[in-house]
């Protein structure tokens, strides 16, 4: 398809119509410039990271994380190219709606815009899992050229209807793309959440920000979960039956620590006293200080009234 629109704007340099060449010279180095853009943009698509390269970017392999950040700025290049093209020949489309070329040009232009999209998103997402791989610099561009795409979007579909003319829009995909990357960025590197919120739109903190919340509590599930499970058994161990046992009879000695070491360092107690609930109750003219046979302050309570 991108070789047929191709030749089509070289054709179109040599169109003429009764001895009247229909194109200008101004238009045909525009047509020039177009086909330019749209081959640089088609470039950088055919060289994004695959499956393979994907993985060992997410494993911090150096050489893979390197190449995977210049690609993902070729990319958001690219996702610019396509918005300036369909910004472009919407323009030429005023002066001759019916051209066909400048439509092809259109449509290709915004489906190119999308891949392109698409492949940043999935290379930014690899890049944030990687080592270093990704920093609030490197996002900028991605959620800049969101918002000339939405903002071209919005222009051309301002325009009033032309007779014989009709631009399909090209709306952003949903979810919003680079926002995941944004928020584990933002998850895991403070300085950059606060960078990430000085150009982001309000409707964007807030999102990354409740995303980056539930990323740290799933972590900290993870975290709770894994500390919870049991080591598992040697290979070829029979793990012993379960028995029934008996709760630990609470310790009679206490711990001169923590804060019963505190305490008595201020000033001794009038007395400790092992109560029948297993604290330990240090008497001090102001009050009971109970703590735990480890020295921790349970709580404290008034003195006895006399």
């Amino acid at each position: 398809m991108r070789s047929i629109w191709l030749a089509a704007l070289a054709l179109s340099f040599g169109c003429i119509t009764g001895g009247r060449t229909v194109r200008s010279e101004r238009d045909d180095r525009m047509l020039r410039v177009l086909a330019q853009q749209d081959r640089w943009a088609q470039q950088a698509l055919d060289s994004r990271p695959g499956p393979q390269q994907l993985d060992k970017i997410r494993q911090s392999d150096f050489a893979s994380v390197a190449a995977g950040r210049k690609s993902l700025q070729k990319l958001l290049q690219a996702i610019d190219r396509g918005t300036w093209i369909r910004d472009t020949t919407s323009e030429m489309l005023r002066d001759d709606p019916a051209d066909t070329t400048l439509l092809q040009g259109f449509d290709r232009a915004g489906r190119l815009r999308a891949d392109a999209l698409s492949a940043s998103d999935e290379v930014a997402s690899a890049l944030v899992e990687a080592k270093g791989g990704l920093t609030a610099a490197d996002l900028r561009p991605g959620f800049e050229a969101l918002r000339k795409w939405q903002a071209s979007e919005d222009r051309i579909s301002r325009e009033p209807p032309r007779p014989g003319l009709r631009l399909a829009a090209g709306p952003l995909p949903t979810p919003r793309p680079f926002m995941d990357a944004a928020s584990k960025l933002a998850a895991a590197d403070p300085d950059a959440a606060r960078q990430l919120e000085r150009f982001l739109p309000p409707e964007d903190v807030t999102k990354m920000r409740a995303r980056s919340a539930d990323l740290d509590r799933q972590q900290e599930e993870q975290k709770r979960a894994g500390e919870s499970t049991p080591p598992a058994a040697p290979p070829g161990s029979t793990p012993p039956p379960p028995q029934d046992m008996e709760a630990p009879a609470p310790s009679n000695t206490l711990n001169i620590s923590a804060d019963a070491a505190r305490l008595i360092a201020k000033k001794p107690p009038k007395s400790i006293t092992l109560r029948e609930d297993g604290l330990f109750e240090l008497s001090y003219d102001d009050g009971e200080y109970l703590v735990d046979p480890d020295g921790k302050l349970v709580r404290k309570d008034p003195p006895e009234k006399k």
